[in-house]
């Protein structure tokens, strides 16, 4: 049996010999007959591998879910701990403890700024990071889809379908 993309090819092969007339009736519908029994053969294998192949996407989904939830909860109790340790050394009023193996010490992080909210406005622009503007899609399609002719956006932007594959 034919693969695919030689089907494929077959298929235009019969279309332009139809639209050329020098195949007769009979000849054409046979041929057709007997490329679309290949096809949907050839279609019904590729549906199960398809079919296959989203089952394992599916799977690993669910598996990279359950890992990063199980991720989230370590690295959660890693931060706690970790807490525990800061405020007990504070309570202690110890900056460094040698513990066993290990030598647990507070350090000094580097600074940080911290924008203080209600003085936003007061910032002066040399601090100010500009940035390239966002186009917001979805109000266009709303827009667009309330008033095709939409003079806001007349010979800017258009809706526009596509086809896809869909297996049932």
């Amino acid at each position: 049996m034919a693969n695919i993309y030689e089907l494929t090819s077959e298929f235009k092969t019969l279309w332009a010999l139809m639209e050329e007339g020098t195949l007769g009736d009979d000849m054409l519908t046979g041929a057709f007959e007997t490329a679309t029994e290949d096809l949907a053969a050839k279609m019904e294998g590729y549906c199960k591998f398809i079919k296959n192949l989203e089952s394992d996407i599916e799977g690993l989904k669910a598996e990279e879910q359950r890992l990063h939830a199980k991720r989230q909860t370590m690295e959660n109790t890693v931060r706690r701990a970790k807490s525990a340790m800061q405020d007990a050394l504070n309570a202690a009023g110890e900056k460094k403890l040698k513990a066993g193996t290990w030598t647990v010490a507070l350090q000094q992080n580097p600074p940080r700024v911290i924008i203080d909210e209600q003085y936003l406005e007061n910032i002066p622009t040399r601090y100010i990071i500009p940035q390239d503007p966002e186009v917001n899609k979805k109000l266009m399609m709303e827009d667009l889809k309330a008033d095709p002719a939409c003079k806001d956006l007349e010979g800017i932007a258009h809706l526009e379908c596509s086809e896809s594959l869909r297996i049932k």
